[in-house]
């Protein structure tokens, strides 16, 4: 499997200025490339591709589709580097920071589709 180094989730939004907003002003994404109704933005070497589909559907029952997980090197100094962000967001757009019984440490935030981001790291 020589050449993969990378998984990019490729995410559908409604709306690209308010996902490249939520992104980069509260995650701290950078703007890598961006054209038309399309974006690629990056966070410490992890990317994301963004699709403007205004007519693109949820899910009937509202349950999200989709889970990312961004595994980083020290979870708590993210957490803390994204803390006056994050609590600029409704509360029930945030998760705390918490320890899994699956051996992770994470918290998450909701994406302005509804879909959850996954920030993460094994415990020790």
């Amino acid at each position: 499997m020589d050449g993969i180094y990378q998984i990019t989730p490729f995410l559908h939004v409604p709306d690209l200025s308010e996902a490249l907003s939520f992104f980069c002003d509260v995650l701290a994404f950078e703007i890598r490339y961006r054209h038309g109704n399309y974006a690629y933005i990056e966070l410490g070497g992890c990317g994301l591709r963004l699709l403007e589909e205004p007519t693109r559907r949820l899910t009937p029952d509202g349950k999200a589709r989709v889970a990312i997980c961004i595994d980083v090197a020290d979870i708590d100094a993210l957490h803390a580097k994204l803390g006056p962000a994050l609590a600029t967001l409704p509360p029930d757009r945030v998760e705390p920071l918490k320890d899994m019984p699956y051996r992770q440490r994470e918290f998450q935030v909701r994406m302005p589709d509804g879909d959850w981001l996954n920030f993460t790291a094994p415990v020790a």
